[in-house]
């Protein structure tokens, strides 16, 4: 079990196989983040962010309270800050800027492009990819090209032998399309607040409970 921003996660990201996707689903505020940046773990301390729900200074601040950046090699693609129209929106080596969370060519090109990179560096072997969240993307674009463009970024995370982590909310009819996305990942954590605590559960792995787990 791990810490981040004092939560203690019943989870073992060192149990995730390589090529592999998860995609978190919850309702909003329940946890789903901070699933993500568990699973994020890895030796190599290679990680890309894609953030469509916080700008990416927020995003690298919540990060830097769960791991000690100076040890890491981050990447951000940040899908927030021009529609925000911040200063200092400016493209560096390690921050690409995209215009919204529905230019998926945009988040496409940015995500492989850091992906290829962490590929030819031959100290991170197994970097991984967090997406948070898919469901402004969804509120821009329809679900079919959402579909493609899940079906080609987690190809490229199998092939590239990474690992991505995906967060999703379920509200009502989102649940169904939760569903029909689902059939692309490799595995599933659901989380979900009861009267008494935070609950998770995984399916499609062995790197968390398979029943209700309180963190």
């Amino acid at each position: 079990m791990s810490h981040e921003a004092g939560i203690e996660l019943p989870l073992s990201p060192e149990s995730l196989d390589s090529g592999t996707s998860v995609l978190v689903t919850g309702e909003p505020l329940t946890g789903k983040r901070a699933v993500m940046l568990e699973l994020l773990d890895t030796p190599d301390r290679g990680a890309i962010l894609a953030t469509t729900k916080q700008d990416g200074t927020r995003l690298r601040r919540i990060f830097d309270q769960r791991y000690d950046l100076d040890a890491w090699d981050l990447r951000l693609v940040d899908c927030v800050s021009k529609g925000q129209s911040l200063d200092g929106v400016r493209d560096t080596d390690t921050v690409r800027y995209v215009t919204d969370s529905g230019d998926l060519t945009g988040i496409g090109i940015e995500l492989s492009g850091f992906m290829r990179e962490f590929y030819h560096d031959e100290d991170i072997e197994h970097a991984r990819l967090g997406f948070d969240s898919l469901s402004p993307v969804l509120m821009y674009a329809d679900l079919r090209r959402v579909y493609q463009f899940l079906h080609v970024v987690t190809g490229r995370i199998a092939s590239s032998g990474f690992t991505g982590v995906f967060t999703l909310d379920t509200v009502g009819g989102d649940r169904q399309i939760s569903g029909q996305l689902t059939q692309l990942f490799d595995a599933l954590v659901e989380v979900r607040e009861t009267d008494d605590a935070t609950e998770l559960r995984v399916r499609g792995g062995d790197f968390g409970p398979r029943t209700w787990t309180a963190f």
